[in-house]
């Protein structure tokens, strides 16, 4: 008997049927969980079953029609975004993030709800506001007035890689679910280099719920969880990152809550002095999202009540680990007039920083 009913006429990001054919694709464990409603304008449905022995291009092929909405729920076997020129000019794409973390079947029901809730055209707005008022400011302010922390960043690097993941989605386009991240690394996600480096510098506090993601080297689900239970001792107490051109020059902790959160980032850079790069700082804002207990990928596009920022350590899949940090207690400003770059406030419009939709996130893992 199945347990979640699936409306594709729900799913708002995907926009109008026009005749396409509605794909889910999921693991042959939980196919039978699944029931696609019919939904109008849509020429009909496909459920799709997926292993970790096949490629997600290969479906492509053989399996999933040349004009198609495509959900990707694989909690058990890893999917890797498409190559856009692969995905098909009438295809759009939705894949939950639920294969690099432990994801069970009430985690993946209450996600599908948070995408069914959110509003496509609502986070465009939001994500719209975001680059104008961004676009003109010379830096941003890194602040956490809580815990008295603020750091610079210099945000206007040309070479700085800005992804999307918000809005309605268009042919040919592809979006990670729930929807509702604005991120920027200073590199393309394969094209990686040592060499390059956010321009984040003062200090930081980690302060709020850690999300580790595994990556391709070997690991055991029963160290993600030990480690994650550690670093989550930073929810209520914060480690103090003091951070000198996107790098962790050292950590200090306040508080002794969080001391098993400082030992476990101390022991990551020191296996992998990677680990001490700020790689990723990710701007979520998924406004209608309720945080899911525990080490859940898909609560990083958590918004809060006007955006939340995230800070990712490590890149998957050249690290075993990546460590996204959401912190609820800071903010963004512009150096021009202090706007709450991730609030709600009234923005002036503008122009600039390069934009990019696509399924990719910081790390590859999905």
């Amino acid at each position: 008997m199945s347990e979640i009913q699936i409306t594709p006429s729900n799913i708002r990001q995907f926009g109008e049927p026009d005749g396409a054919v509605f794909c889910l694709i999921t693991n042959p464990d939980i196919l039978d969980k699944f029931d696609v409603v019919e939904s109008e304008g849509y020429a009909g449905f496909q459920i799709i079953p997926f292993t970790s022995e096949d490629t997600f291009e290969d479906l492509l092929d053989s399996r999933i029609p040349e004009k198609a909405h495509v959900l990707v729920v694989s909690p058990f076997a890893f999917f890797k975004s498409p190559p856009q020129d692969r995905l098909g000019a009438q295809r759009k794409l939705i894949a939950m993030a639920c294969n690099s973390t432990p994801t069970d079947f009430e985690t993946i029901k209450h996600f599908l709800g948070v995408l069914e809730r959110t509003d496509p055209d609502a986070q465009q707005a939001f994500a719209d506001r975001f680059f104008d008022i961004g676009s003109e400011a010379e830096y941003l302010r890194i602040v956490d007035p809580v815990n008295g922390t603020e750091a610079r960043f210099d945000h206007q690097d040309e070479s700085y890689f800005w992804s999307e993941q918000a809005g309605p989605i268009g042919s040919g386009e592809q979006q990670l679910a729930p929807p509702g991240e604005i991120s920027v690394l200073p590199l393309r996600i394969m094209d990686f280099d040592d060499e390059l480096n956010l321009a984040v510098n003062g200090t930081i506090a980690l302060q709020g719920y850690p999300i580790l993601h595994n990556g391709a080297p070997s690991y055991t689900r029963a160290d993600q969880a030990r480690l994650h239970k550690k670093l989550a001792t930073m929810e209520n107490t914060p480690v103090i990152a003091t951070v000198a051109d996107g790098v962790v020059e050292k950590i200090d902790v306040p508080g002794k809550e969080a001391q098993d959160a400082a030992d476990v980032l101390n022991a990551m850079f020191e296996t992998d002095s990677r680990y001490r790069k700020v790689w990723e700082l990710g701007f979520a804002i998924n406004t209608t999202l309720t945080m899911f207990p525990g080490n859940v990928a898909m609560n990083e596009t958590f918004g809060g009540n006007g955006g939340t920022l995230h800070f990712g350590l490590g890149l998957t899949p050249y690290t075993q680990y990546h460590l996204d940090i959401i912190c609820p207690n800071t903010s963004v400003l512009t150096n021009k007039d202090e706007t709450l770059i991730a609030g709600l406030a009234p923005r002036k419009p503008g122009t600039g920083m390069s934009r990019n939709r696509n399924a990719g996130c910081a790390c590859l893992e999905g």
